[in-house]
């Protein structure tokens, strides 16, 4: 696990530049730089060294220096790939999965991707034809930055931030201010700059003559179901699961496990503790108040597989905390649990290097309540359109605070498809609130249109794969996935998810949708497996979430701060919020009236604008 950096072209960096890309990356890789420099050319890595720590060090090239690479991930299938390799007369210096990357592309080109079975975000500078080649896994896993000038010069890195210490010139893309206010993220694979984007996940770019293209390697298939029993593709879920957690053991530096007691975190573990000699350390956090605590329930399961158990009850300063937060996430982002991701990947930092995570579970199987519930209110469409101003009735007298259940009422009103109806329950706010609030020069309802399109394209077989389909295009590559990999990178600490292995998202993607969700009852078929690995009693609850207490936090520990920030003459004179609005909402959030789902992305928005945007 790694942060790479550089550029081709023209204004490609020297020496100096190459290294302040590199130094604004330091906490991806605290451990070994490496850089390649030739003319036009630049590579540059900052190495945490998990895989063949002696010798595994980057950039690495072929035999006879044609090929330059630097890759930040892991290749989990590289000793095998290595063998074929040797066998067609390939030789190796080194005894890890970099320079495997390198002689399979020296032997099958760019066709070279459909063997690796990893997380991986490469960078290949081909002299032969001088071409850079930048490539980002199936899953988008591991992020893969670029910045393609109008000289024709391309900037890459891990991270936005290696893009601006190149000099990389940004402006604001407004229409990045609505997407973080309806969804809490930056629509992937777009930046919140014109001038940064994404390699997409399973894509890869070619630059060559100052020219740049990118083209998709792969793609699930929501389509075809398989013809199986209910036994028979039970049976072959624990094996792909087992065999991608056992994949994912591979380190020479200490290895744990996020545990937090609810079903995918519980199966993970429990593999592990099959496949690892010795006690597994496994690792959680909780919060004083109650309803935000998990951690009773991941020391239950910790205990039922005699795992080495460690956890800490946290107490933090939430502006504190922001403060920290606000130099690694170089983007607006605005799902609140990235603050215990970040203080858990801080606290297992302390002893291991490596933790195996529950990541991708609802998605791949099926696992959110809204699978379940945006179908059903679709069907009762007509009869919501009667209740909507009951329903708004009780939201807005603010009777009503539990969040679920103002979450249904939010629901309950028309929408003219699944598709619109899918966005609305996945909206931090409704299209008529972030309307009255969002400035006019940068409300926009473009994410929205290109979402509903997204749906209501052929190639998913029902309802059920229509949602996950968009999640995986939305969600998993602008929310979990980033949040993962800055939280846990900002604290130099790898994770690992095995339920996003393409394997078993292949046979995921391809299950009967019944065998997903039964009834009333979503993740069917994974829960299953874990009441297999452990008793039923200690998992079958409610699901919580990895959530932090933000409404109160921004009524206590963040209310200085939100005033301050939200509204001082800075914050006003941008122009993307309605001053009087932002007050109201103020007010009514203090008052007892949670508005913290409109509140908290303004926040973060304007705390990095002040972080990145102002300097």
């Amino acid at each position: 696990m790694c942060g790479i950096a550089g550029g081709v072209g023209a204004r490609a960096p020297k020496s100096d530049g190459l290294t302040r890309q590199l130094d604004s990356i330091h906490h991806r890789g605290p451990d070994e730089t490496g850089r390649y420099l030739s003319d036009g050319v630049a590579l540059g890595i900052r190495r945490l060294a998990i895989i063949d720590v002696g010798t595994g060090q980057q950039p690495v090239s072929n035999e006879s220096k044609t090929i330059h690479l630097v890759f930040n991930g892991e290749i989990y299938n590289f000793a095998s790939l290595r063998d074929d390799l040797a066998t067609k007369g390939h030789h190796f210096t080194s005894n890890g999965d970099s320079e495997v990357i390198v002689h399979l592309y020296e032997e099958y080109g760019i066709d070279f991707i459909s063997k690796l079975s990893g997380m991986f975000a490469i960078a290949i500078w081909d002299s032969r034809d001088e071409s850079l080649i930048l490539i980002r896994d199936r899953m988008g896993k591991k992020p893969l930055w670029y910045a393609h000038q109008g000289d024709g010069t391309l900037f890459f890195g891990s991270e936005v931030k290696a893009l601006k210490a190149a000099g990389v010139r940004t402006t604001l893309r407004k229409e990045a201010i609505s997407e973080v206010m309806q969804f809490g993220y930056v629509n992937a694979p777009r930046s919140a700059y014109n001038e940064i984007a994404q390699v997409p996940p399973a894509s890869y770019g070619i630059w060559r003559n100052g020219a740049w293209s990118t083209k998709k390697y792969w793609s699930p298939d929501f389509e075809t179901v398989h013809d199986i029993s209910y036994e028979d593709a039970l049976s072959e879920t624990k094996r792909l699961i087992r065999d991608a957690v056992e994949r994912r053991l591979i380190s020479e530096r200490p290895i744990g496990s996020f545990l937090s007691g609810g079903f995918d975190s519980t199966i993970v573990t429990a593999y592990m503790t099959q496949l690892i000699p010795g006690k597994v350390k496994t690792f959680s956090i909780g919060f004083n108040d109650p309803r935000y605590d998990e951690s009773s329930y991941a020391r239950a399961v910790a205990k039922y597989l005699g795992t080495e158990h460690v956890e800490e009850k946290l107490t933090p300063d939430p502006a504190l905390l922001l403060q920290q937060l606000s130099s690694t996430l170089d983007q607006p982002f605005a799902d609140s649990s990235i603050i215990p991701t970040f203080m858990l990947s801080k606290f297992a930092r302390q002893e291991v290097v490596v933790a195996l995570g529950g990541d991708g579970g609802d998605e791949v199987f099926g696992g959110y309540d809204r699978y379940l519930a945006a179908p059903f209110m679709q069907q009762w469409n007509s009869l919501l359109k009667i209740g909507a101003p009951l329903s708004a009735g009780l939201a807005s007298t603010g009777a009503i605070n539990n969040r679920k259940i103002k979450r249904i009422l939010s629901q309950v009103q028309s929408h003219p498809s699944l598709a619109a109806r899918y966005l609305s329950v996945l909206s931090l706010g409704q299209g008529a609130q972030l309307k009255k609030l969002i400035g006019n020069d940068f409300h926009s309802n473009a994410a929205s249109a290109e979402f509903v399109s997204h749906f209501g394209l052929p190639g998913a077989r029902d309802d059920l794969s229509r949602m996950i389909r968009s999640d995986f295009q939305w969600y998993l590559p602008g929310d979990l996935l980033v949040k993962a990999d800055l939280a846990t990178m900002a604290n130099s600490l790898e994770v690992r998810a095995p339920l996003l292995d393409h394997s078993v998202v292949e046979w995921a993607t391809r299950l009967p949708s019944q065998y997903k969700i039964k009834g009333r009852q979503t993740k069917y078929i994974l829960k299953e497996i874990a009441r297999s690995l452990v008793p039923s009693e200690l998992i079958d609850r409610p699901k919580m979430g990895f959530a932090i207490p933000r409404a109160d936090w921004l009524r206590t520990g963040l209310r200085t701060m939100t005033y301050d920030l939200l509204t001082d003459p800075t914050a006003q004179g941008r122009g993307w919020f309605i001053p009087s609005e932002v007050e109201s909402i103020l007010a009514d959030h203090m008052s007892g009236h949670d508005r913290d789902a409109l509140i908290w992305p303004m926040l973060m928005l304007e705390l990095w604008a002040r972080t990145w945007l102002d300097h």
